[in-house]
């Protein structure tokens, strides 16, 4: 009797546990055939964008006749390729967002994730896309800007004046910060695009600092000490430049100098007993008649001083002008005065800009091109001297340039830029442009293509267009000014062209 009583009971629990089976399940665990939701990812798993640009996408999206306020999106993409750490792009349901991202590697790409959320059910739907950013940052103009005096920013400018094959334009904000996660440190005075053993890269100075960016991807490829073989106890960095076979770093007062792309960092610099001013005469050009690649103006011994080549198969010493009687001037004794500018006339011959210590007059030495005597070099002989103290504005003048393809002489004074025209025996002087009232020039330099003239220009813009920026105490402005009427340093105003958004502008260069 027993036994039946226990049989009973456990044929009772079965015909229970039978009965809640088929009892209907309302939670969230229901196993029953749910019509959810389907993304359509149709030619859209695999997708590419240019950095910087805005990745939109708006797959088809299938909600089985559900209320669509019933759900919530979510677009989230890992920080790095094979990284486990997101960054929330959007909680719309279509995606609009700029990429920031550096270039991927080959083979490597950014896992997107697209979730719809049931918010009746709390069921998540997850749709993966895989996200190549692709190298927006081609040829064009690079820019340095400080929003706080203190630590600087790169932009980056394309538009078809400065960029071969370029139909529209695109500028693009604090692009090194975007990729570095940091600014520069410091006020950058002077940027230059080189190729360094075989990378390309872009060159930039502030007062203590010198530092390597990849144009690739816009990363910092290298700083200070680690860009010299022999690293320097201090830097103070005071220009770059370039001549034929050769790319010059000034600093500290000495001059190095070396073909970059041969090799990943700066040798030591020259031993000399000369101190190297900011302002140096560079020629870069390569064709016949050439001996002279660099000259200069020594302050604290007052003459010049010229190089042949910085290769070790010419001569490569940096030697003191010699005497000269009856000419212009004597080259080996200018006492007393200062570096203002330096550069190239419109027939290659040495320009030196320089104030009087004692009077503050201003006067245009310039020195023609030396002679190739095989196996002698005969250095640069002066050519003439001009006293610019009548030109408008002279003794607060400041930013000077050169153009190399006329004989004009650009600078600021007050809200004025003039231009001086020295191709006669008398120079002259006309303004050229007015700045509106509060505004100061901060760059003042004429354009030139990326690695010019080491590769041939492919653009007709090439030194014909003057750049300016101005800075009127909140915002920065970028003009580009086209140069006409060659000999004249006249400026096509009326169809410049003006960028703004930027802090206060310290340098600009272009890169290939």
């Amino acid at each position: 009797m027993k036994k039946n009583r226990s049989l009973y009971l456990f044929g009772s629990l079965l015909l229970l546990a039978a009965i809640y089976s088929c009892r209907k399940d309302s939670s969230t665990l229901d196993v029953h055939k749910i019509n959810g939701v389907v993304v359509d990812t149709t030619g859209k798993s695999k997708l590419g964008v240019y950095q910087f640009d805005t990745l939109k996408l708006q797959p088809g999206i299938n909600l089985n006749g559900a209320d669509e306020a019933s759900f919530t999106y979510e677009w989230k993409i890992n920080m790095e390729p094979d990284d486990t750490v997101y960054q929330v792009l959007s909680t719309e349901k279509y995606l609009a967002a700029e990429i920031r991202f550096r270039p991927n590697v080959t083979g490597k790409y950014h896992q997107l994730v697209y979730t719809v959320t049931d918010k009746q059910n709390g069921l998540r739907y997850i749709t993966p896309f895989q996200i190549t950013v692709l190298n927006n940052i081609g040829e064009g103009l690079v820019i340095a800007d400080s929003k706080d005096g203190i630590q600087s920013d790169i932009n980056h400018l394309m538009m078809p004046w400065v960029t071969t094959d370029a139909t529209k334009e695109s500028l693009k904000y604090n692009v090194f910060s975007s990729i570095n996660g940091k600014k520069i440190d410091g006020i950058v005075k002077q940027m230059r695009f080189y190729k360094i053993y075989g990378v390309d890269m872009v060159t930039g100075i502030t007062s203590n600092s010198v530092f390597n960016i990849k144009t690739l991807d816009y990363t910092l490829a290298g700083e200070n000490s680690s860009l010299f073989y022999i690293p320097r106890p201090v830097l103070k960095p005071q220009a770059l430049g370039g001549i034929y076979l050769g790319d010059i770093y000034i600093g500290e007062g000495k001059f190095t100098a070396a073909n970059m792309g041969a090799t990943p960092k700066y040798p030591a610099p020259y031993d000399n007993n000369f101190v190297i001013p900011t302002q140096v005469a560079l020629n870069p050009y390569n064709y016949s008649g050439i001996i002279i690649r660099v000259s200069f103006y020594d302050e604290v011994h007052g003459h010049f001083v010229y190089l042949s080549t910085v290769q070790s198969f010419g001569d490569n010493v940096m030697r003191k002008y010699p005497p000269v009687s009856g000419g212009a001037f004597d080259p080996s004794n200018v006492p007393g005065k200062q570096n203002l500018a330096a550069g190239l006339s419109m027939n290659k011959d040495f320009l030196h800009l320089l104030k009087d210590k004692a009077t503050g007059k201003i006067s245009l030495f310039v020195l023609d091109q030396g002679i190739d005597d095989y196996p002698d070099i005969i250095p640069p002989a002066p050519k003439a001297q001009f006293d610019l103290s009548n030109a408008p504005g002279i003794a607060d003048a400041h930013h000077f340039v050169f153009a190399d393809d006329q004989n004009v002489l650009y600078y600021t004074s007050g809200n004025k830029v003039y231009a001086v025209l020295y191709g006669t025996s008398t120079p002259s002087y006309q303004e050229r442009y007015t700045l509106p009232a509060g505004e100061e020039v901060t760059v003042l330099q004429i354009y030139q293509q990326g690695n010019y003239p080491n590769v041939d220009a492919t653009l007709n813009t090439n030194k014909k267009i003057l750049i300016m920026a101005t800075y009127d105490g909140n915002q920065g402005k970028l003009l580009l000014l086209p140069m006409i009427n060659p000999g004249l340093g006249n400026l096509d105003i009326a169809n410049g062209k003006v960028y703004d958004g930027f802090g206060k502008i310290s340098s600009v260069t272009a890169q290939k």
